[in-house]
């Protein structure tokens, strides 16, 4: 099985263009897994970062990215005096499948300082989620995730939250950004465990601010999810992801346009 820090390590820079191999046990359905496109693309955006911290990322998931070589081309959009402001794009022959937005900004002296840790658990037991291989999407795998609240998908209960603990397969001794990235879409969409079948689920776009609390010295077990259902209509859907770290606290939260097929 490929890991992220395999993947990572396998890449390639030509230029400003990132070549590297998608295996298939990273696949969505017919698409890479949306946590893996993030970190290739965050990977492409960095040589123009000029080191400063990511601060927000927003996405946009145009077209199914198959297993396989892939291309990401990033380029600055604007360098201003404390932020950078950079584009990657994920391409095949001269299509856009995927669209990254970063922002890089550097830190500022400030009295506004604040932290919010995840709420506490009364049972920490919950319920493994199981890997069947050629029912469930191949990039599960790399995870081991336990649903401390709420129902698995085709469970046809109305859920409105959900809470995860996860910890990722990978070498790696302490978390990186892709690390992070990578867990962060991990939660299929709420309004899944609504329909009483398994059915699939699309992300269209996605929208990820980080808190700034440090997570380098953390290591890949023990992280937690809170999933919370916005609205639904029409067959779309919104939620709000919450990643906090194995020390309580919050790393970045999004936002995600997701569309479910029942």
């Amino acid at each position: 099985m490929q890991t992220l820090s395999q993947l990572l390590a396998d890449a390639r820079f030509h230029a400003d263009t990132l070549e590297a191999q998608i295996d298939e046990c990273w696949m969505q359905g017919r698409s890479s897994y949306g946590g893996i496109q993030a970190a290739l693309a965050v990977t492409a955006m960095l040589p123009h970062s000029d080191g400063f911290p990511i601060r927000t990322l927003q996405a946009t998931l145009c077209a199914p990215i198959p297993a396989g070589p892939v291309r990401v081309h990033s380029r600055m959009l604007r360098k201003g005096g404390n932020t950078r402001q950079v584009e990657a794009r994920i391409l095949q022959d001269d299509q856009t499948l995927a669209l990254f937005i970063g922002i890089f900004g550097r830190g500022r002296e400030s009295v506004v300082a604040h932290d919010f840790r995840h709420p506490e658990l009364t049972d920490l037991s919950g319920t493994e989620m199981p890997f069947v291989e050629g029912v469930m999407p191949q990039f599960l795998q790399q995870f081991r995730a336990t649903l401390l609240a709420g129902h698995f998908p085709g469970a046809g209960v109305p859920d409105t939250r959900h809470i995860y603990r996860l910890a990722l397969q990978d070498d790696a001794p302490q978390a990186s950004l892709q690390h992070v990235l990578t867990m962060t879409d991990y939660p299929p969409p709420i309004g899944l465990s609504w329909i009483n079948t398994f059915t699939p689920g699309s992300t269209m776009t996605w929208m990820l601010n980080f808190t700034s609390h440090p997570y380098a010295s953390q290591g890949l077990e023990n992280w937690v999810i809170d999933v919370q259902l916005d609205a639904a209509h029409d067959g779309y859907t919104q939620q709000t992801v919450t990643l906090f770290s194995p020390d309580g606290f919050a790393i970045a939260r999004g936002t995600q346009c997701m569309v479910v097929f029942g």
